[in-house]
């Protein structure tokens, strides 16, 4: 009898890397002539990740009920993105799953790469931010108890102690309800990362973002790398260039680019120029409208775009070269602001208090 899918039962869902590593062994072994089921039973026998073995066990059992493999890849929970299962159908359609299972891992490998570069990058204004907080943290507790002894027994009538006696507060609820505090910072910590790491949200910080200097060319870069690396994916699987333009259509999570897409499309099937729309798009740069001319007009389509795609690469690397450089003394001047803005009202405070007493 044939197993039954266990998507992440206990272990959870795989990470990304975990599908990247998965995609590159597998790709390996097919480019190798080993066959699917063979392969998956390898991959299951030397996995190391233990997110992965449900998801290998599920796609062993729905090979050995007849499945291809695009359909078992579907039926693992969500664990691989609908692009992904949708390149492994048009590749087993086409004969070229090993072509296509290395373009994939080199776009995962790609984005990691930039992921793993923004990470590190953050690692010391994070420790910044950590740094500050505990400085504000230690002024809140130590020195702004010691204004007590300055203030007058009863408040000012015209309030000028008010702002004294309010840090005077909050420093007191931190010291008598510091579990809470932290369990409230931990918890506001833990729902904002839920909300950053939905999909609607991220595209909305995204567009919010396009009209930002800096974080705008970076982001459009970003998504003219994956668009044009999904059309030379496609086109080298040797899907008509409507059908690609559909499929990358569905999977681009630019509104903008969506709607430049569907043009191209409508376009094609039309009998009209392909590239009309582009040149509309004013995000579009005029490179990417010439070397999907020439390749039609050549007959090389898949290499223009894939020439287009390592472009658009290297502009996304510059640009986040830049966003990072740019990125550190932002944030080491909002927290220089933050924390002087404590001590001036500190200050300020002890001044008000003291101007009283002259």
């Amino acid at each position: 009898m044939a197993e039954v899918s266990l998507p992440f039962l206990r272990t959870g869902r795989p990470r990304p890397d975990d599908i990247t590593l998965f995609t590159q062994e597998l790709g390996w072994m097919v480019g190798a002539g080993v066959p699917l089921g063979r392969a998956i039973d390898l991959l299951l026998a030397d996995m190391v990740s233990p997110r992965m073995v449900p998801v290998l066990k599920g796609l062993r059992g729905e090979l050995r009920a007849g499945a291809s493999l695009s359909d078992a890849m579907r039926r693992q929970g969500g664990a691989f993105p609908e692009s992904y299962v949708r390149l492994v159908a048009l590749a087993e359609a086409a004969g070229t799953l090993p072509l296509v299972l290395a373009r994939i891992h080199e776009g995962r490998a790609r984005a990691r790469a930039l992921r793993r570069k923004v990470g590190s990058a953050m690692v010391y204004p994070v420790f910044l931010l950590v740094v500050a907080l505990g400085a504000v943290v230690l002024i809140a507790l130590t020195v702004v108890p010691q204004l007590r002894a300055i203030l007058p027994a009863e408040p000012m009538a015209n309030g000028g102690d008010a702002a004294i006696r309010r840090l005077i507060a909050i420093s007191d609820s931190l010291q008598q309800n510091g579990a809470l505090w932290g369990l409230g910072l931990a918890l506001g910590l833990a729902l904002s990362a839920w909300i950053l790491s939905r999909p609607k949200v991220q595209l909305l910080l995204a567009e919010a973002a396009v009209p930002l200097p800096g974080l705008g060319g970076l982001i459009q870069a970003s998504r003219l790398a994956v668009m044009t690396r999904s059309l030379a994916m496609l086109a080298e699987a040797g899907l008509p260039f409507a059908e690609a333009l559909k499929l990358t259509r569905r999977s681009t999570d630019s509104p903008a680019l969506a709607r430049t897409l569907d043009e191209m499309e409508r376009a094609l099937r039309s009998g009209d120029d392909v590239t009309g729309p582009l040149a509309r798009n004013r995000h579009i740069p005029p490179l990417l409208t010439s070397l999907i001319r020439v390749g039609q007009e050549t007959g090389n389509l898949a290499q223009s775009l894939s020439q287009a795609a390592a472009v658009f690469d290297e502009k996304t690397r510059l640009a986040l070269d830049r966003a990072l450089v740019l990125m550190e003394p932002v944030i080491i001047l909002l927290i220089s602001g933050g924390v002087g803005s404590l001590i001036y009202v500190v200050i300020s405070a002890m001044m008000s208090v003291n101007d009283l007493f002259l």
